[in-house]
């Protein structure tokens, strides 16, 4: 029989490349047209390594595109089949195809009673369709279209005729966007953040209605005062549309071009053209989000049109502030967050009554004090009372909710409280990627391991290419003891980000726990060098240094941090942790006492992470447990 007229069955997954669907269980599952391509090709090649540029030629055949797009398309298909690992990654090479094969005929999987047929052994799909991946894969479809032409064309036309449409587009093809920073045409002195300040605003406001998934204005930044391709830039985002805009001002008029493309292919579903006075700006985002809203079919009504209504604040000028303060907030370095937090402030002292401005001030003391800038009882304390304002001006602000789960974690240990406030956050914006990052590590610490890894999943799929949110997910699967996945993430991560120095840091971690000290040490070195000598990853080298016999440097490695502690702040769990690899556990418990003390945020993680084993049968560190409300 013909192969374009089988289904290929793995464990409760049929895929079948006629009908362009994947089963599981006899349900379909939701995949981007990319995402199934990507996985037909490597089905067809069962068993074989696909290096990186012949999956790419494969796919997307005379289109150039970067390899963050394969990683994207791979990371979607890891998630739905979760547990089952089907697709096996070699670092720096490719990916290959390992799940047990077995061909359905296509008439006898549609019927009542499934009769299956051997497994082809590895590479047959190889030597029967020859060893070029893209010709096989176009040969396959070409085939498959003539055979069972009728049957498609019935089925297709069924599907269109009854599924609703947007000015003839089908609503389920559009469930993911990217807002690219508007081009500002003619800008003049102060117009130079407009761009991006139109997309954050229209991001804010589709993002909370929780309709259409948008990729956050962290993601699209880099694209400003670029020239781009949408598709292109569409294809690297994993979204099923783009809108781009242009803004143009004259004197006191301002004029507003948008257009949403659809990313497959190229085709524009709407545009529009918006002229208004400068003073009425934000009425001129908010006219486009309505307007793009409606064209996508977002169903907004009640409660999410009043947040599309919202104003982000009463001037330009604080907009523009708060703006900036996101920009460096997101650089996640010490003088960013610094800079961040000064422009935030500028943004209050321009509007008193702005509630995202409050929220980045308490993000940026989050921030300070997770990455040991400020000593932790400096620093949460005003990000819980800048939060808890912002709240109070505003209900239903995801970003300050989430911040406050962020402090009753990291800062409070209390599980509960900080559980309430990451599910408030998701409830305003259902696809903000940290709030479900970081209620990941709250359900992991209360031993919620399945929700836990649940949330990490949707924080990469609202933010795919975000180098934090992969290296948090990588960190609950850790937690979790999945450290196969965690070390594929981590890796991942790096391959986008190389200089991002935390995914180097839980790299090291999970190293180190499997006894691997050289490859543990690398990774913390490495780390140590890219954040300028965090106190933190400076610690957990010493660690290793100990643990790896390298007694010696481990002494160095405590002494420098004891000097630098006269001059900046040195966590005491860090100190802990060195004196702990050494094997002086009264040194470590009592350091881990002044941790506590302290409120040194690592403390958050003492009920689960396996670095702290070696006491569990300790009564002093029992009772330091003990003190941790999860």
């Amino acid at each position: 029989m013909n192969d374009c007229r089988r289904q290929f069955a793995f464990g409760p997954f049929v895929l079948d490349p006629v009908a362009h669907d994947l089963l599981r269980d006899g349900q379909a599952v939701p995949l981007t047209p990319k995402a199934f391509d990507v996985l037909l090709v490597l089905v067809q090649n069962h068993g074989r390594l696909l290096d990186k540029e012949e999956l790419i030629r494969a796919v997307w055949p005379d289109t150039f595109v970067e390899e963050g797009n394969l990683y994207v398309m791979v990371s979607i298909l890891r998630k739905v089949f979760g547990e089952h690992g089907y697709i096996h990654t070699v670092p720096k090479h490719g990916y290959r195809f390992v799940g047990e094969i077995t061909l359905l005929p296509v008439e006898e999987a549609l019927g009542p009673e499934e009769n299956t047929v051997p497994a082809p052994a590895p590479h047959e799909a190889v030597t029967r369709r020859g060893s070029n991946s893209e010709l096989a894969v176009l040969t396959f479809r070409v085939a498959c279209v003539v055979a069972v032409v009728g049957g498609i064309l019935l089925t297709v036309g069924i599907w269109s005729r009854t599924e609703p449409t947007i000015h003839g587009v089908k609503r389920s093809e559009i469930r993911s966007l990217a807002v690219l920073p508007f081009e500002t045409m003619g800008a003049s002195t102060g117009d130079e953040n407009l761009g991006l300040g139109m997309a954050d605003a229209l991001i804010t406001k589709l993002d909370s209605a929780g309709q259409v998934t948008t990729r956050p204005t962290r993601a699209i930044q880099k694209y400003q005062n670029i020239a781009q391709d949408p598709r292109a830039v569409g294809r690297e985002q994993n979204v099923d549309a783009v809108l781009d805009g242009s803004i143009q001002r004259s004197t006191d008029r301002v004029r507003v071009t948008a257009r949403l493309i659809r990313v497959g292919d190229g085709v524009q579903l709407w545009s529009d053209t918006f002229e208004e006075q400068f003073t009425s700006f934000f009425a001129v985002e908010d006219a486009v989000s309505a307007r793009v809203a409606g064209s996508i079919q977002a169903a907004l009504t009640g409660e999410p049109n009043e947040r599309l209504a919202k104003r982000p604040a009463s001037s330009g000028e604080a907009y523009q502030a708060y703006l900036r303060g996101r920009y460096f907030w997101n650089e996640r370095t010490s003088d960013g967050l610094k800079k961040g937090l000064n422009n935030f402030r500028r943004a209050i002292e321009l509007d008193p009554g702005y509630p995202e401005a409050y929220a980045g001030i308490a993000d940026s003391y989050a921030m300070l004090g997770l990455y040991t800038v400020l000593p932790p009882n400096e620093a949460f304390p005003k990000a819980k009372a800048a939060a808890i304002h912002a709240l109070e001006l505003d209900s239903t602000l995801a970003e300050a909710h989430a911040t406050l789960g962020f402090v009753h974690f990291y800062y409070d240990w209390d599980g509960a409280a900080a559980e309430k406030e990451f599910a408030s956050a998701l409830q305003g914006n259902p696809h903000y990627a940290m709030a479900h990052s970081w209620r990941g590590f709250n359900l992991a610490v209360m031993g919620r391991l399945s929700e836990a890894i649940r949330e990490a999943t949707l924080a990469q799929t609202d933010d795919p290419l975000s180098a934090i949110v992969g290296t948090n997910a990588a960190w609950v699967y850790f937690l979790a003891r999945q450290n196969d996945k965690a070390i594929e993430t981590l890796e991942s991560v790096i391959e986008m980000d190389p200089n991002f120095p935390r995914a180097h840091f839980r790299l090291g971690n999970i190293y180190e726990h499997q006894g691997q000290y050289d490859r543990a040490i690398a990774e913390y070195e490495k780390a140590v060098q890219l954040s300028a000598g965090d106190t933190y990853y400076e610690a957990s080298l010493g660690h290793a240094y100990a643990m790896s016999g390298m007694v010696a440097e481990a002494e160095k490695s405590l002494q420098h941090l004891e000097e630098q502690s006269a001059r900046r702040y040195v966590p005491p769990y860090g100190i802990a942790l060195i004196y702990l690899g050494m094997g002086n556990k009264h040194h470590g418990l009592e350091w881990l006492e002044r941790a506590s003390a302290d409120r040194s945020t690592s403390m958050a993680y003492l009920r689960v992470d396996p670095t702290l084993n070696s006491l569990r049968s300790e009564p002093r560190f029992a009772s330091l447990v003990k003190q941790t409300n999860f």
